[in-house]
């Protein structure tokens, strides 16, 4: 790991990491795991995020795809395809 990257880390999860120089803001990272699972419709999917993300057992700095790893795992969510469209039961 570079040492700028160790030596420049936001507390918590102020900020997760795309890469060592990428980085989402909460609020960003946040919206687009909303996007990306189609959450969308869920009822208070914000709060529910926010509330488990305080429980996130890791440590800076915080990868993206650790993160949406760990969430899918705690909540069940799974990235939605966008060249998919969903399926209704029939």
């Amino acid at each position: 790991m570079r040492d700028d990257f160790a030596i420049k880390q936001a507390n918590g999860l102020e900020c997760i990491h795309l890469s060592p120089t990428e980085r989402f803001q909460l609020d960003c990272f946040i919206g687009h795991y909303i996007k990306t699972r189609n959450l969308r419709d869920v009822p208070e999917i914000e709060r529910i995020l926010r509330t488990t993300l305080q429980a996130y057992p890791g440590h800076p700095p915080v990868m993206v795809n650790e993160l949406n790893a760990w969430i899918d795992k705690t909540l069940g969510y799974r990235a939605s395809h966008p060249d998919f469209t969903q399926l209704e039961d029939l």
